[in-house]
């Protein structure tokens, strides 16, 4: 790493700066630029990844000149990755405090959009916040009267993209500008100048970030915990999505059997309601047949009251009428069906009257 630092320059803190970007677009030359030197980078690309420091505008800067990359779009080449790996290493410990994207200020199209995405996304898309775009060919852009704002906003989706993905953070370079600024007699900026204002710009981009310079493995580092909080939040959502179906399937379970439980209630209720008015009817129907048969005994031992009665009034012999007491009495004996009111009537015949009438017959014959 070379270093060039004038005499008697009072120097205020240290800067960092990662130049990256395709080749041909003027990445080293604006090194140099930046160190204030004549050719420190070798401009005519094809070279790894290069470091050098100067003190310049006040400030020591080291810039890292990484090698340019190609245009493809689908992957990134291997090499390719070696040489942007190896020139963030260059950067120290600490790592760079700016990333400064070197695009040419033309057309900027989709496929060299596609090229960009890709070989940012190997620093972890944390990067775009260190990164700033620095614009070169400035000179052909004050050649046609436009302003970097108008051209801007005149250029196509993919430019949008690239401004979007760096805040608007950015910077015009005119590498081919007089050191003074003078040039055939007209005031212009010069690299002095064009220099000091980048410089404000990137102390501006770092105290936006708190003072924090890029680095790929503590951005790494926190990328893995974001994923695997994220992970973490992912599968606990999952988890109470879960146990919220398990209960609301068992509750939908408990309404059913709930319902079901009602609903054979119900029609045991009108079952029993239906069966009433015939458990109802059996009752009194049942009930009119004991009466029924009541009132047949009752009746029978009236028409056997009669019989009796008029068996003792009869004018038959004493014999005879002992005779027919005796079968009398032996036919109503057996007549004892129904328990309690033929045992309790029974015995039919009615001895000590029969005795008093036999008593008087006799006594009249004697006489």
């Amino acid at each position: 790493m070379g270093s060039w630092n004038p005499p008697g320059t009072i120097v205020s803190h240290e800067l960092n700066i990662l130049l990256v970007g395709p080749r041909r677009t003027g990445k080293s030359s604006t090194g140099n630029t930046l160190l204030g030197q004549g050719s420190v980078f070798d401009t005519r690309g094809g070279v790894a990844s290069t470091a050098a420091s100067a003190i310049t505008a006040g400030h020591q800067v080291t810039v890292i000149d990484a090698q340019g990359w190609g245009s493809s779009q689908e992957s990134v080449p291997r090499d390719e990755k070696i040489e942007l790996m190896r020139a963030l290493s260059l950067c120290g410990l600490g790592g760079p405090h700016a990333i400064l994207l070197v695009i040419p200020l033309l057309d900027f199209t989709e496929p060299e959009r596609r090229a960009v995405e890709r070989r940012m996304e190997l620093l972890t898309p944390s990067v775009w916040r260190h990164t700033m775009v620095l614009f070169t060919c400035g000179d052909l852009l004050r050649g046609k009267g436009l302003s970097a704002e108008e051209r801007i906003r005149s250029g196509g989706p993919a430019l949008q993209w690239l401004m979007e993905k760096c805040r608007y953070r950015y910077h015009v370079f005119n590498n081919k500008a007089s050191v003074s600024g003078e040039k055939d007699g007209k005031k212009a900026g010069g690299k002095q100048e064009q220099v000091i204002e980048l410089l404000g710009k990137v102390e501006d981009l770092l105290q936006e970030n708190g003072g924090w310079h890029f680095s790929l493995h503590m951005y790494q580092r926190m990328e893995e915990e974001w994923c695997r909080r994220e992970q973490r939040l992912r599968a606990q959502l999952q988890a109470e999505t879960a146990v919220g179906g398990v209960r609301t399937n068992q509750t939908t379970a408990e309404t059913k059997i709930n319902m079901e439980q009602r609903s054979e209630t119900e029609e045991e209720d009108e079952e029993e309601e239906g069966d009433c008015p015939r458990k109802g009817q059996a009752k009194v129907e049942e009930r009119n047949r004991g009466e029924d048969e009541e009132e047949g005994e009752r009746m029978e031992l009236s028409s056997l009251s009669s019989e009796e009665e008029e068996w003792d009034v009869s004018s038959d012999s004493g014999g005879e009428r002992e005779e027919s007491d005796d079968v009398k009495t032996g036919l109503m004996a057996p007549f004892r069906s129904n328990g309690g009111l033929r045992l309790a009537l029974s015995p039919i015949r009615r001895p000590e009257a029969t005795k008093d009438r036999k008593t008087v017959f006799n006594a009249a014959r004697v006489n």
